[in-house]
């Protein structure tokens, strides 16, 4: 009877209850598609081993928003949203009612923190218009951690959306991570000694260069831009990525401790994106010998990140994804050597016919003002009246070597254009920020200047790597997700509403 009587009491009894991440941490690799990892990875020595053994890689996922661009890309994951709703359409667009070039994270009323200010330095996400994960933490409780961390201002700071606590970046003028105040007045304390560090070796690498190994009166911030002149910014120059990846791991540890992040009952969220990865790809092409030594390194970075998140938060604590805000192409010419039909498309060329078009269609006018990934801007005077010569730009363009064919934004937003690509060109539009006519490019052609790039609608761009490994996450492989679940997905696993304008849902493990 007794015995009858437990285990009936045992049937009544309630499950226990699960014990759910309070961590949830967000990885980013800049400029990988789902190809190249898989190159990559299959024989890694660190993080990437950790995560294929014991985690679980969701075996597709695509972004189905275009352009594919670092700004949109890294919004997205972390919102849940495509850039129809959340506005961040371009690295750089050009505003339709000032005619002028907009950086995505600029804001003249913040100034960057840690070092002199300098022209259009103010940053903030103010073009960044739906919540991200980070945001949605502190909606559900104020007392939620946000940090975010990376080599780029834009994605640091889009990463970290309007409430969090910290986002800090590498400074692309001198060796060291800053900030804004947007966020905060001062760097927090726990940044010190990362920055202290990066400079130092910074120096040491200096140094070595050097004749005789001298740097008396080496002023830094002139060394530092002086070590490769090509580079667009001296942050992105190759010598200094190594560094700069092991200080990002440095920082998020440091945040991690410094922060309490993970410890309490209270879920936190830390996001990290290795730059490096893109400005590499960008000069010398994603499978070259360059970005294959980078992606080792990160593996490495990875798994000193795992290490030190299970020593400071604790197995099952926390739950970590690893994605990319886009993936990339190869060198056009590379391809061509090889026989690939490849090129590049001079987007200056192209202008001066549209415009010579629209002048032959509607007359002497002011039609057509400049080219920003991935499309044409028209005049402020002339956007209303140059639609209707649309046709025969379609047409030019159309016969243009490289070109697959150029979409209107305003047949886009009305649902008028039928084409096959229309559907990701609209997800990826936002009035008043993106071009009016889209530049979709063939296979392996591309219009951007450096080497080798990314923004399109081709696999190569679209399809990046997913997984995930920590608490709640099952081990295996298998699936399918797009960009806009990562953010429901870490969410789900916390136990938290998901960012509340998503339009992904929760990935079933």
């Amino acid at each position: 009877m007794h015995a009858l009587l437990a285990v009936a009491f045992l049937a009544a009894a309630p499950p226990t209850p699960v014990e759910r991440p309070r961590l949830a941490v967000l990885v980013v690799i800049d400029q990988l598609s789902a190809g190249t990892f898989d190159q990559r990875a299959f024989s890694p020595t660190g993080g990437m081993a950790r995560l294929k053994t014991q985690g679980y890689r969701v075996r597709e996922c695509r972004y189905d928003g275009v352009p594919t661009l670092t700004s949109a890309g890294h919004s997205t994951l972390v919102t849940g949203t495509w850039a129809e709703l959340h506005g961040v359409v371009a690295n750089e667009w050009v505003d339709w009612e000032t005619g002028e070039p907009t950086y995505s994270t600029e804001d003249p009323a913040y100034r960057v923190v840690g070092r002199d200010p300098r022209p259009r330095d103010g940053t903030s996400p103010r073009f960044q218009m739906t919540p991200t994960l980070g945001d949605a933490l502190k909606a559900f409780d104020a007392r939620a951690k946000v940090v975010s961390i990376s080599g780029k201002d834009r994605s640091g700071i889009l990463m970290a959306g309007h409430a969090a606590d910290h986002a800090l970046w590498v400074d692309p003028f001198s060796p060291q991570f800053v900030t804004s105040t947007f966020y905060e007045s001062a760097l927090p304390a726990w940044a010190a000694p990362v920055n202290q560090a990066l400079f130092e070796a910074f120096v040491s690498q200096v140094r070595l260069a050097l004749p005789a190994g001298g740097i008396t009166g080496l002023n830094a911030q002139n060394a530092f831009a002086a070590v490769d002149a090509g580079s667009e910014l001296p942050s992105e120059a190759d010598a200094w990525q190594p560094l700069f990846e092991k200080a990002e791991v440095d920082l998020a540890l440091a945040a991690v401790k410094g922060e309490g992040l993970g410890k309490d009952e209270v879920p936190d969220f830390l996001a990290i994106s290795f730059s490096s990865h893109d400005f590499l790809a960008h000069e010398h092409g994603s499978d070259s010998s360059e970005v294959v030594a980078d992606f080792a390194r990160i593996d490495a970075q990875l798994g000193r990140l795992l290490d030190g998140l299970d020593q400071l938060v604790g197995k099952g604590r926390y739950v970590l994804a690893l994605s990319a805000d886009h993936g990339g192409n190869q060198v056009p010419e590379e391809l061509a050597k090889r026989k690939v039909a490849a090129g590049r498309i001079d987007p200056k060329a192209l202008l001066g016919k549209l415009k010579a078009e629209a002048d032959r269609v509607l007359g002497k006018g002011d039609w057509l003002k400049q080219f920003k990934t991935p499309g044409y801007y028209a005049t402020a005077t002339g956007r209303e009246k140059v639609e209707a010569a649309y046709p025969a730009l379609r047409a030019e363009a159309r016969r243009t070597p490289g070109v697959q064919d150029l979409l209107s934004l305003r047949r886009l937003l009305d649902g008028t254009e039928t084409s096959a690509l229309a559907p990701l060109y609209r997800r990826g539009a936002y009035p008043g920020r993106s071009p009016d006519y889209l530049v979709l490019t063939r296979a392996y052609w591309m219009t951007g200047k450096d080497p080798a790039g990314h923004g399109t609608w081709l696999d190569y761009d679209r399809s990046v790597p997913l997984l995930f490994i920590g608490g709640g996450v099952p081990r295996g492989e298998g699936g399918k997700a797009l960009a806009v679940d990562v953010a429901p997905t870490l969410a789900s696993l916390l136990g938290v509403p998901p960012p509340p304008a998503s339009q992904g849902t929760a990935f079933r493990f």
